[in-house]
């Protein structure tokens, strides 16, 4: 199968940037590196690049967003022989021989009208099945387009500039008779957010909780709040995963080192959606 990949950065650790793309770089035709940092960092290139020909490295000068940068690697990548589009994070990575078995789930489907295809990047929550089944989202690290149905289905909304960019995808592609094919066999090396200790308000026992930089609550809420008011024809099973991916910040609002922050970045969110201010913040 014909396939390129493209991995978006914004200040990477290269040294874990270099380990995570070795594990998907084989079988790719080509992969597009997109550098959103405002620096451009020549040793971050050269290293980059020292991995393999394949690699077309690209510093844009300022963060546009991941939405922007997807779909410039989409238009480069239709213009191309390749038929398949994957999109890395650049602190994701795939176990030993994961990728290749990936790929072989993808080139032996017999399903029409896949989308896009995605994998398990929280197999605590999420059940690990040997049968790629579908699924009403999938995160953008990790998934592979098919290209062939994009011009149906539509380009990523770079109103929304990070955070829910692949939940709307996601909608959209079942929105317009089309499918998200999880295998949740290939599990993905993927952090979400940071983790620290917290305590329970009901049990006052101690657990580690996911927590987010103020900025990041500031577009998770003002991109879940667009969604579920002011973007058309979502299903109540789309409007119920909004709700449940949004239930994660609570822990942004007690546990969060940089409180403060959080609480003003939430105000300014949702006097953003209230003024229809979408974009970069």
């Amino acid at each position: 199968m014909a396939i390129t990949g493209v991995v978006i950065l914004y200040h990477p650790d290269v040294i874990l940037l270099k380990e995570n793309i070795k594990t998907y770089i084989q079988p790719l035709d080509k992969l597009l590196v997109y550098d959103n940092s405002e620096q451009f960092d020549l040793q971050l290139e050269t290293a980059i690049c020292s991995i393999s020909d394949k690699i077309v490295f690209k510093h844009f000068g300022k963060n546009e967003g991941i939405a922007k940068r997807l779909n410039q690697a989409i238009e480069l990548t239709l213009q191309s022989a390749s038929e398949y589009l994957l999109m890395m994070d650049q602190d994701s990575s795939f176990k030993d021989g994961d990728f290749e078995k990936y790929l072989d789930l993808i080139n032996n489907n017999k399903e029409e009208k896949v989308g896009q295809f995605g994998v398990n990047c929280q197999p605590e929550f999420t059940p690990i099945h040997s049968i790629p089944e579908h699924a009403v989202s999938l995160i953008t690290s990790g998934s592979v387009l098919q290209l062939k149905f994009i011009k149906e289905i539509g380009m990523f909304d770079e109103n929304l500039f990070i955070d829910f960019v692949d939940t709307e995808f996601s909608y959209r592609v079942t929105n317009n008779g089309y499918h998200n094919l999880l295998c949740s066999s290939i599990v993905l090396n993927h952090s979400i957010g940071t983790r620290v200790e917290g305590r329970s308000l009901v049990t006052f026992k101690k657990s580690m909780r996911i927590i987010h930089s103020p900025i990041r609550v500031y577009y998770i809420l003002r991109n879940a709040f667009y969604l579920l008011h002011k973007y058309k024809g979502l299903s109540a099973i789309q409007r119920k995963d909004i709700n449940r991916s949004v239930k994660i910040v609570k822990n942004d609002f007690i546990y969060n080192p940089q409180i403060a922050s959080v609480y003003l970045n939430a105000i300014v969110a949702i006097k953003d959606f209230l003024f229809n201010k979408m974009g970069k913040k």
